[in-house]
C-alpha cells in the first residue's frame, strides 16, 4: 500500500497498511530477507527510534518526563497473564496509569496497546500509525544511508515490518501519551528476547527504572529459537543483557558462542535483580543465572506463592506462578515508593482479566452453552488447560451433557503432542479442526501425515522415543495427499483414535475445514440443555471464536502529545 497525497489517514486505511506488504514479509523471498536480519534487530531498532526523535540507551530525548518505570516480560507461557497481573497490579493497587504492548491480538489490533487495561482508541491508534510512517518517509529525503552508518547491515527497510512497527507505536504512544500521563509501561516479548524488537530497554538508562522477568520456559518456535530448552533459555535470557547494542547482534557468537566459554563473574558482584519462575527446569534457570551473572544481575528465582488460583481473576491454577512472578515484579519495580497493603494487591489480582486465557462466555447469552477458550499451543499449556477444562467442565458443572472440541494449531508446530493430550485426557462428543479467520503468513511448507507420524510421541521405560509409526506395522494409506492443514489434524486425529487404549471409548468422527462460526453453528443444534465448548491449540483460532460470540471490548480515552 502506497502512500500519497489522495491517502486517507484514517483508523481502516492504517490496518491495511500494517497489514499490506509495506509491512508484512508475505512471499518466501521476503521472508527469508526479514529472517535474515534478526540478529541484528537491536542495531536496526534503535536506527528507526531515533528516527522517531527516541534515545531509550541514555536520558531520553523525549519533551516531559518519561515513564519512570519498564517492566519487561518473556518466556514461553504465561507472558501476557504475568503482565496483565502486573498491570491491574500496578493499577489498582497502587493507582498509576499503565500503559500495556502484548502480541498478539484476538480480535482487534488495538488491542496490542492498552493505556489503563483498554485498548487504544481507534482515533488514537490512526494518529501514531500516521505520524511515525510520515516521520519515516520524509526522514529519507536527504539520504538515510549516510544517518544510519555503522549498522551491521545495510539496506535498512524504509518503513520497519509489522512487528518492529507495532512494538514502535506502541513505544511511541506511551511515552507522549496525556490525559493520562502514563507512570509505567508494562512491555511483552515478541519472540525469544535476545533479538527481539522490544529488547530496547536498556537497565542503565537513567530516564526510566528497568524491571526483567523470565516465565515458564517449553519448546515453542523452535526452528528460529534452538530445539533444547538450553538454546530456547539464551534467547529468552537476552533481556537480561546491559549494554544491549554493543554486545547483541551478528557478531555475539550466538549459543554456540555462550556454551564454549567460562563464567567467571561472581554473582556478589550485581548490580541490578533479575526475575524467572522458579517452575523451570534446572537446566533453564542454569542458563538464565549464567546470563544474568555475566550482565551483572542476581536472578532471584519465584515460586507459586498465591495461596488458591480462585483468588485471581484468570481461570486456572497454573495462574498461581504467573501472578507470584507478577507480584515480586511489582515490588521491584515500586521499592522506592510508598508500600501498599498485600490486600490491596491480592484485590488487583482478583480483578485482572485476560482474554483468551483460561475464558469462559456463554453463547448467545446462555449458560447452557459455553466457551471455554484458552489459546494454549506447547505440550504443558495443554496439559494446564486441561486441568483447567475438566475443572470447569466436570467437577464445576456435572450436569455437562456434551463436550465439543474446536482445535487448530500452526502448521510450524508439532500437532502430535497437543492432539495426544486432547484425546487421552477428555471424552469429548463432538471435535471440530477449523480455519482461523486470519493467520500470520509462514514460508514452511505443510507437513503431511507421516512426517509427524515419525515424530517422537513418549518414551519406552528405558527412555527410548516412540512414535505412531512404530505403534503400527504399516502406516495407513488413507492419510497422503491431505487437501488441508485441518484435515491433516483430522487424520493424525483419527490414527491416535485407532491406537487408543483398551477400553478408551472411541471418539467421534471429526469435522475438518470449517471456519470457527460455521462449527458454532453446528453445535448449536445439538439437542441437550448443558454443552460446553473447549476452544484451544491458537490464539488466532479463540480470536475468531471471539468474534462469532460477539465478544468485544472498548476503547481507551486519552491522546497524545506528537512531536
Amino acid at each position: 500500500m502506497t502512500r500519497d497525497a489522495t491517502t486517507n489517514e484514517d483508523y481502516e486505511s492504517a490496518v491495511a497498511a500494517l497489514m499490506s506488504p509495506v509491512h508484512q514479509a508475505s512471499t518466501p523471498a521476503a521472508i527469508r530477507e526479514a529472517s535474515a536480519r534478526r540478529r541484528n534487530t537491536l542495531v536496526d531498532m534503535t536506527t528507526y527510534l531515533n528516527r522517531i526523535g527516541i534515545d531509550l540507551t541514555g536520558d531520553g530525548r523525549v519533551p516531559g518526563a518519561a515513564p519512570p518505570m519498564v517492566i519487561h516480560v518473556t518466556g514461553t507461557k504465561g507472558k501476557g497473564s504475568t503482565l496483565s497481573f502486573c498491570e491491574s497490579i500496578m493499577r489498582n493497587a497502587h493507582g498509576l496509569n499503565t500503559g500495556l504492548f502484548t502480541s498478539p491480538h484476538l480480535v482487534t489490533i488495538r488491542e496490542r496497546i492498552r493505556i489503563n487495561g483498554v485498548p487504544l482508541s481507534k482515533e488514537t491508534f490512526a494518529k501514531v500509525y500516521w505520524k511515525l510512517r510520515l516521520k519515516f518517509e520524509s526522514c529519507c529525503v536527504d539520504g538515510p544511508e549516510k544517518e544510519d552508518e555503522g549498522a551491521a547491515l545495510p539496506n535498512l527497510p524504509l518503513l520497519p515490518g509489522y512487528f518492529r512497527m507495532l512494538t514502535l507505536m506502541a513505544i511511541y504512544t506511551f511515552y507522549h501519551h496525556v490525559k493520562p500521563k502514563l507512570d509505567v509501561i508494562l512491555v511483552e516479548v515478541g519472540m525469544g528476547g535476545r533479538y527481539d524488537a522490544t529488547n530496547v530497554f536498556e537497565p542503565r538508562a537513567s530516564s526510566y527504572r528497568l524491571t526483567r522477568g523470565v516465565t515458564v520456559i517449553d519448546y515453542d518456535h523452535t526452528r528460529v529459537l534452538g530445539s533444547t530448552l538450553e538454546q530456547i533459555a539464551w534467547e529468552k535470557a537476552g533481556i537480561y543483557a546491559s549494554d544491549k547494542v554493543d554486545k547483541i547482534g551478528p557478531a555475539d557468537g550466538g549459543y554456540e558462542g555462550f556454551a564454549n566459554s567460562s563464567n567467571a563473574t561472581s554473582r556478589w558482584d550485581s548490580i541490578d535483580n533479575v526475575f524467572a519462575s522458579a517452575s523451570n527446569t534446572r537446566e533453564v534457570l542454569g542458563v538464565l543465572e549464567r546470563v544474568a551473572n555475566e550482565n551483572l544481575c542476581r536472578l532471584d528465582t519465584v515460586g507459586d506463592g498465591v495461596t488458591s488460583s480462585s483468588d485471581l481473576g484468570i481461570g486456572g491454577d497454573h495462574q498461581r506462578g504467573n501472578a507470584a512472578l507478577a507480584m515480586a515484579l511489582c515490588k521491584h519495580a515500586t521499592r522506592d515508593m510508598p508500600k501498599v497493603t498485600e490486600e490491596r494487591v491480592r484485590g488487583a489480582l482478583s480483578k485482572t482479566t485476560w482474554p483468551g486465557r483460561c475464558q469462559t462466555l456463554p453463547l448467545d447469552g446462555s449458560p447452557s452453552i459455553r466457551l471455554r477458550c484458552d489459546g494454549a499451543h506447547t505440550p504443558v499449556s495443554m496439559n494446564a488447560c486441561l486441568d483447567w477444562f475438566v475443572d470447569v467442565s466436570g467437577r464445576r458443572r456435572p450436569s455437562c451433557r456434551h463436550r465439543a472440541l474446536v482445535f487448530n494449531c500452526s502448521h510450524e508446530r508439532n500437532p502430535l503432542p497437543l492432539l495426544h493430550s486432547l484425546r487421552t485426557r477428555v471424552a469429548f462428543d463432538s471435535v471440530y479442526f477449523c480455519r482461523a479467520d486470519f493467520e500470520r503468513p509462514s514460508a514452511v511448507p505443510k507437513r503431511l501425515e507421516e512426517g509427524w507420524l515419525r515424530e517422537p510421541l513418549t518414551r519406552d521405560q528405558k527412555g527410548k522415543s516412540i512414535t505412531l509409526a512404530d505403534m503400527m506395522a504399516v502406516i495407513p494409506s488413507t492419510k497422503l495427499e491431505a487437501e488441508s492443514w485441518q484435515m491433516i489434524l483430522s487424520n493424525i486425529w483419527q490414527v491416535l483414535d485407532e491406537y487408543r487404549s483398551e477400553g478408551d471409548v472411541a471418539s467421534p468422527e471429526p469435522v475438518a475445514g470449517l471456519l470457527v462460526k460455521d462449527a458454532l453453528d453446528d453445535i448449536r443444534q445439538v439437542q441437550v440443555d448443558s454443552i460446553e465448548v473447549l476452544v484451544t491449540g491458537s490464539l488466532y483460532l479463540v480470536g475468531s471464536a471471539l468474534v462469532a460470540a460477539g465478544w468485544e471490548e472498548g476503547e481507551s480515552g486519552g491522546d497524545i502529545h506528537a512531536v
